[in-house]
């Protein structure tokens, strides 16, 4: 178990600075409560997001992702998802692929 201490306000911070130079906008914060699932939802552009608090499954076509606090999620464009938070809920950042960026492959 890793029992190392980060700071979910810097992890933010670093966060938001990056979203620019990676083509993204201003990230958006938004909670789920305790089980709250959005229902199905579809993409229009490419989603970038982080989870503060909580836990947040994401259902897509093909596979299931759990994130938990300090992790990045990323949803590719024009993609059917669902979000489910976990039993404490769930605090995460998430912004939308800039229309005008260039998108990159490293």
């Amino acid at each position: 178990m890793d029992t190392s201490v980060f700071s979910i306000e810097a992890l933010a911070k670093e966060f938001g600075q990056s979203l620019f130079e990676r083509g993204f906008s201003r990230g958006v914060l938004r909670s789920l409560k305790p089980q709250q699932c959005s229902g199905v939802l579809e993409s229009e552009h490419a989603v970038l997001g982080l989870v503060l608090s909580g836990e947040l499954l994401i259902e897509l076509p093909e596979c299931l992702l759990l994130n938990g606090v300090g992790d990045e999620f990323f949803l590719p464009p024009n993609i059917f998802f669902q979000a489910t938070a976990g039993e404490l809920g769930a605090q995460f950042l998430f912004a939308k692929r800039s229309a005008l960026a260039p998108v990159c492959s490293a």
